[in-house]
């Protein structure tokens, strides 16, 4: 039977939400200090090269990924300089946002029936969708695609321990209206992992895309217009994933495709059984380089 909430039960249980959000570590300094590069028109190498050499073990796995097969390049990158000049300093703000996210990404979420590593492969797997989109239609700033596809889904990393006491009657209800996994949580609990997604976005400073993206990224038609692009990329992303089967948990056969996006932005299953292989192989790089 479905045990839905009353009003003031989930009013309870969304400010408890709130609170273990608030405890939640932040982002590490470096972490802000790129993101604001991110958003900054006037970014330049010798700013990026400073934010990055001041944390030695992230220069190293930024190093270690730049001479990853994913990037194939013949000569060895030994610099961060050389980094920048070679890989350019969008890809290298992509590639300090993966290697900070790693660590709360690559846990077990057993609320969502997630093991160790499954979250990480979702949101990586979703990130590089996204890059792989942007190319084929010239999209500018995918480094931006990049980091919302990486942070899509951060409010299951707060939600989940929740979720292992509920996720029987949101997967009943899923299965007794056909209905989406998303519309299932917010009917059984009052929110979903976007609603909770975006609130931690908001704790963390992000920019308000990311908080956009964690909150629409199924629901990409209620996104802010001026956010729509990358939330309706994000969505096709996160459904490429899926596909793939990369971190699949308790919910990701459940999840509704907006099929009018994937037809704007001619995304057929052709397109996505050539994204496929292509994500897989660079998940095995980027893990090489950071575990």
């Amino acid at each position: 039977m479905n045990e839905s909430l009353n009003e003031e039960k989930s009013r309870l249980l969304w400010k408890k939400i709130l609170a273990e959000a608030e405890n939640m570590p932040t982002l590490p300094d470096i972490v802000n200090k790129v993101l604001e590069q991110i958003e900054n028109p006037n970014s330049n190498p010798d700013i990026f090269k400073e934010i990055i050499s001041q944390d030695p073990m992230l220069t190293a796995k930024v190093l270690k990924m730049s001479n990853s097969a994913y990037y194939g390049f013949s000569r060895e990158i030994v610099t961060l300089s050389e980094a920048i000049i070679i890989l350019g300093l969008d890809t290298l703000k992509s590639l300090v946002i993966a290697a900070s996210a790693f660590k709360s990404l690559n846990q077990q979420y057993d609320g969502y029936g997630l093991s160790k590593g499954d979250l990480w492969k979702h949101s990586l797997a979703t990130a590089v969708s996204a890059t792989l989109i942007t190319k084929i239609h010239n999209y500018q700033d995918t480094e931006k695609f990049f980091v919302a596809g990486l942070l899509h889904d951060i409010g299951k990393i707060v939600l989940s321990k929740t979720l292992e006491k509920y996720n029987k009657s949101i997967a009943t209800l899923v299965k007794m209206r056909e209905i989406s996994f998303d519309i299932a949580e917010r009917e059984v609990l009052g929110f979903n992992h976007c609603d909770v997604g975006a609130e931690l976005a908001r704790y963390w400073k992000l920019p308000e895309l990311f908080v956009d993206v964690s909150k629409h990224h199924h629901t990409p038609d209620e996104a802010f217009p001026e956010n729509g692009l990358y939330v309706k990329v994000i969505h096709i992303a996160d459904m490429i994933a899926y596909d793939a089967k990369l971190g699949l948990g308790v919910d990701g056969s459940f999840y509704k495709r907006d099929r009018k996006i994937f037809q704007e932005f001619k995304i057929d299953r052709k397109t996505t059984q050539e994204i496929i292989p292509k994500v897989r192989t660079s998940i095995r790089e980027f893990e090489k380089a950071l575990i």
